[in-house]
C-alpha cells in the first residue's frame, strides 16, 4: 500500500475488491429494485389483498432492514464486516424463499419482514471504506453507485416483463437465486481487510450511536435519507396503480419507466461531478430538494384536474431529484466519522433510509383511497424541514484524513 499511497490510482487489492464488492451490491439492490414498480400491482392478486394490506406489505422490508441497519453496523464494527455480510445475505435468501410459496398477502407481510432482517447495506459500504485508502474513497464509493444505479436502471426496464412472465412468485424465486451468488462472490472474491481498530465489545450500543449522532451533518444526512426513502417507496406504490387505472398495462410500463431512467442517470452523474469536483455537496442537496418539492406540487395538480401526464412529469422530477443524492450521501457519511465507527455511522444512515421506505410505503397506502392529499402533505413538510437543516449544512474539507 506504501508505494502507491502518493497516487489516486486504485491497487489491484483495491480494484478486487470494488468489482467484487460492486457485484454483490449489484445483485442484492437489483434485487430490491426489481420490485419496486411491480410490487403494489401483483400483489393485487394475494388472498385478501387490500391497498393498505399492500403497502404494509411492500414497506414491511424496510422496517426490519432500517431497525437493523445500526445493529449489523455496530456488530461489524466489533466482529468484522465479511462474518456480517455472510449472515445477513442467508437471512435475506430465507425470506425470499418463503415469499416465492406464499399466496396471502398476511403471509407475505411476513415474508417481506424477514426479507428486511439481511441488512447488510452499511456493511458493504463500510468494507469498502476499509478496503480502500482514503484519497480514492470517493472514487471506490462512487464505483459502488454505478453498480446500485445499474441495478436500478436495468430491474425499471425489465420489471414489467418479468411480472407478466414469472408472476409474483417466480421473481422472488429469482431473487434468491441472485441472494446465493452474492453469497458465493463473498466467500471466494473479496479480500479481507488488514487489522482494522474495531470498537471493544464492552462499548455500549448508546455511546456508539451517540458518538455519530452527536455530528451535525450526519443528522442532516440522515433526515435526507428518510426523506428520499418515503418518497421513493410512497411514489412507486402509487404510480402503477395510477397507470393501471388509466388504462396501462403492465408490461407497457417500460415506455416510461426507461426515459425515467436516463433522465434520472444523467441528472445523477452530473451531480456526483459537480458535488465532488467543486465540493459544492449543500448546494446540490439544495437543488435536489426542489426537484422533489416540485415534483409533489406536480402529483397535486394531476390528482386535482385527473390528467395522468402530471402523475408522470411528477414522477420524472422526483426520480432526478432522487438520484440527485444517491452517490453522495455514502461519500458525505464515511467523511462525518472516523474509522471505528463507520460501520454504525452507515448503520444509522441506512436505519434513516429504510425506515423511510416503511414509512412511505405505509401511509401512502392507508391514504391511498380518500386522503391524498393528506399524504402530499406529510411528503411537502418533510421535504421543507431537510431544506431547512441543509441551510446549515456545510460542505467537508476537500481533504480527506
Amino acid at each position: 500500500m506504501s508505494e502507491t499511497a502518493k497516487t489516486p490510482i486504485f491497487t489491484y487489492t483495491e480494484k478486487r475488491s470494488i468489482y467484487s464488492l460492486s457485484g454483490i451490491l449489484f445483485f442484492r439492490m437489483f434485487s430490491i429494485f426489481l420490485l419496486l414498480p411491480v410490487f403494489s400491482v401483483l400483489a393485487l392478486d394475494l388472498e385478501e389483498a387490500t391497498p393498505f394490506l399492500i403497502g404494509v406489505a411492500f414497506g414491511a422490508y424496510g422496517l426490519t432492514q432500517g431497525l437493523l441497519q445500526l445493529p449489523f453496523g455496530m456488530w461489524s464494527d466489533r466482529v468484522g464486516r465479511k462474518k456480517v455480510i455472510m449472515i445477513g445475505l442467508g437471512l435475506f435468501i430465507i425470506g425470499n424463499v418463503l415469499a416465492a410459496y406464499t399466496d396471502s398477502i398476511y403471509m407475505m407481510i411476513i415474508a417481506r419482514f424477514l426479507q428486511g432482517t439481511g441488512a447488510i447495506s452499511s456493511t458493504v459500504f463500510a468494507l469498502v471504506a476499509d478496503l480502500t485508502r482514503p484519497e480514492v474513497r470517493t472514487r471506490a464509493n462512487a464505483a459502488l453507485g454505478i453498480s446500485v444505479g445499474a441495478a436500478f436502471a436495468i430491474a425499471f426496464i425489465i420489471a414489467p416483463f418479468l411480472g407478466e412472465w414469472l408472476g409474483l412468485s417466480g421473481m422472488f424465486g429469482m431473487i434468491a437465486i441472485f441472494s446465493v451468488v452474492s453469497l458465493v462472490l463473498v466467500q471466494t472474491t473479496v479480500p479481507n481487510p488488514e487489522a482494522i481498530p474495531l470498537i471493544p465489545k464492552n462499548t455500549s450500543f448508546l455511546k456508539m450511536t451517540g458518538t455519530v449522532w452527536q455530528v451535525p451533518s450526519l443528522r442532516t444526512i440522515c433526515w435526507g435519507g428518510f426523506v428520499c426513502g418515503a418518497g421513493l417507496s410512497s411514489t412507486f406504490f402509487l404510480i402503477p396503480m395510477i397507470l393501471i387505472k388509466h388504462g396501462y398495462e403492465r408490461a407497457e410500463m417500460w415506455k416510461i419507466y426507461l426515459p425515467m431512467m436516463l433522465a434520472g442517470a444523467l441528472v445523477m452523474v452530473l451531480a456526483a461531478i459537480f458535488a465532488e469536483v467543486r465540493n459544492r455537496f449543500r448546494e446540490v442537496m439544495l437543488f435536489g430538494i426542489m426537484l422533489l418539492l416540485l415534483s409533489v406540487a406536480a402529483m397535486g395538480f394531476g390528482q386535482q384536474q385527473q390528467l395522468l401526464l402530471w402523475f408522470v412529469a411528477a414522477l420524472f422530477f422526483f426520480f432526478m431529484g432522487f438520484n440527485v443524492f444517491e452517490p453522495i450521501f455514502p461519500s458525505l457519511v464515511t467523511r462525518a466519522t472516523t474509522a471505528e465507527t463507520k460501520g454504525t455511522a452507515m448503520g444509522v444512515y441506512n436505519f434513516a433510509q429504510f425506515f423511510g421506505h416503511f414509512a412511505g410505503a405505509t401511509v401512502a397506502g392507508a391514504l391511498y383511497l380518500d386522503h391524498f392529499y393528506i399524504f402530499l402533505l406529510l411528503i411537502a413538510l418533510a421535504e421543507m424541514w431537510f431544506f431547512y437543516l441543509t441551510l446549515s449544512f456545510t460542505n467537508p474539507e476537500k481533504s480527506i484524513k
